[in-house]
């Protein structure tokens, strides 16, 4: 075991929180590398070991943190005292481990979406049945487990959200939003964590064509609100690969893009009449930002005992959303209730 008081590194006294939440990461690619940093930056939290099969990305990662390293998750619980996994591994293989870190009793953050094992353009319903056992281990352990859905620390993003449920359009009606699938789940998740799960979707698209099939979603809340979500790498990655509308019956708000642009409007008014435009200052980018932003609000809720920025639900409920949808596809567009669906996933033996 790797000692405590070595260092940076502290120990965990019985009915205290460290003074520094300890960290393995998991992996040795360039996103793994980037999250590492993001935590290790931080004044309490540090990388104070490292995992990866691979034995260059293995040795590129020991270097980078200055931490011992291990090839495997059996041979880095055995090995090194950490109460947060850092795991950011690629979504076709990302949720045995889950299960062991989970069972080995450490809290875990992991990225997106959380099962995808044709990747994460091609999110299908059997994934969901994948991912469920984690689920229901995570729920019955009471420990703290996340998924980097870091665009909820874009500050558009977050204005839309808050204008949203504080009132600022009045009753909501309509939610229009598209994406590049390169942010496909993170579109999904503003959806998801502005209004909450639709009752259903219905769902164009052919999920057999290769890649990310394009895809024209539609959904509808049990409160009356309606939606739509279009999905494609048609449209050219530079003219804002995701935007998300809200409506209401007095105002409407739009976030658009990685950068940072919002703007509120009066409702039908014409010519537009725009009660507030928000961009992000010269030289800064929301998207670079949000991943530090992300680091610092995960390790203050672990301190707190409180649930990650984006807990176990936010990852499951997209994870619903996307099998839902893929259903739909392959039943002509059929309504599919996302309750149904969750039933049978969660069932035993699917």
């Amino acid at each position: 075991m790797i000692p405590c008081g070595v260092g940076e590194q502290s120990c965990v006294v019985a009915g205290k929180e460290p003074s520094v939440i300890r960290c393995a990461l998991i992996s040795g690619k360039g996103m793994g590398i980037l999250h590492g940093k993001n935590f290790h930056g931080l004044p309490d939290s540090k990388v104070v070991a490292v995992c990866d099969m691979d034995p260059k990305l293995l040795e590129t990662a020991k270097a980078e943190f200055k931490a011992p390293g291990f090839a495997s998750i059996e041979e880095l619980l055995a090995g090194a005292e950490f109460e947060l996994a850092l795991l950011i591994t690629n979504e076709t293989r990302r949720i045995p481990p889950l299960r062991q870190l989970l069972a080995a009793g450490k809290h875990v953050f992991t990225e997106k979406p959380l099962c995808g094992m044709e990747g994460q353009y091609r999110v299908r319903e059997h994934d969901a049945c994948i991912a469920a056992a984690a689920i229901k281990e995570w729920k019955a352990s009471k420990l703290q487990f996340g998924i980097n859905y870091n665009y909820r620390f874009f500050r558009h993003f977050q204005r839309l959200h808050n204008e949203a449920v504080e009132g600022r359009f009045g009753t909501l009606r309509l939610v229009r939003a598209r994406a590049h699938f390169n942010c496909w789940s993170h579109v999904i998740d503003q959806i998801l964590w502005t209004m909450g799960r639709p009752e259903w979707v219905s769902v164009s698209g052919n999920p057999s064509e290769p890649g990310g099939w394009t895809r024209f979603i539609r959904m509808q809340w049990a409160n009356g609100v309606i939606g739509e979500l279009d999905g494609s790498n048609l449209w050219g990655y530079d003219d804002h690969p995701l935007r998300i509308q809200i409506c209401g019956d007095t105002a409407y708000g739009e976030a658009r893009g990685l950068d940072g642009w919002y703007r509120r409007c009066k409702g039908s008014s014409w010519p537009t009449a725009v009660e507030e435009t928000w961009e992000v200052e010269p030289g800064v980018q929301e998207y670079k930002e949000s991943f530090g932003r992300m680091a610092a609000a995960v390790i203050e809720a672990m301190k707190a005992g409180q649930p990650f920025p984006a807990d176990g639900d936010a990852a499951w409920n997209e994870l619903l959303f996307e099998a839902a949808v893929h259903r739909s596809a392959l039943h002509d567009g059929a309504r599919v209730r996302l309750a149904d669906v969750e039933k049978a996933c969660m069932a035993e033996g699917c």
